[in-house]
């Protein structure tokens, strides 16, 4: 790691415990009961965004390799939509 990546990697994991604090604060408001759609999407949404800063910054692939950044997404972005679409039917 140049130490010119070192402080864009702490903003960057920064936003990502933000992130994490942010959803864990959007889920704890409903104790029993179950998560409405709208706080379940923003929460699929803050999960896409932190693989993306994970995948961007801590696995080096800024600015390079952009088909294998869009498969890395792919994965999250995947299974975030097979809960979202698993919570709208209501299974």
């Amino acid at each position: 790691m140049a130490k010119k990546a070192a402080p864009e990697l702490f903003a960057s994991s920064h936003w990502i415990i933000i992130m994490g604090i942010v959803a864990a604060l959007v889920t704890s408001q409903w104790h029993q009961e179950t998560l409405p759609t709208v706080a379940l999407i923003a929460v699929l949404c803050l999960t896409v965004l932190k693989a993306r800063l994970v995948i961007l910054d801590f696995m080096s692939l800024r600015g390079s390799r952009p088909v294998l950044v869009a498969a890395l997404l792919a994965w999250p972005v995947f299974f975030t939509s097979a809960v979202a679409i698993k919570a709208a039917a209501g299974l």
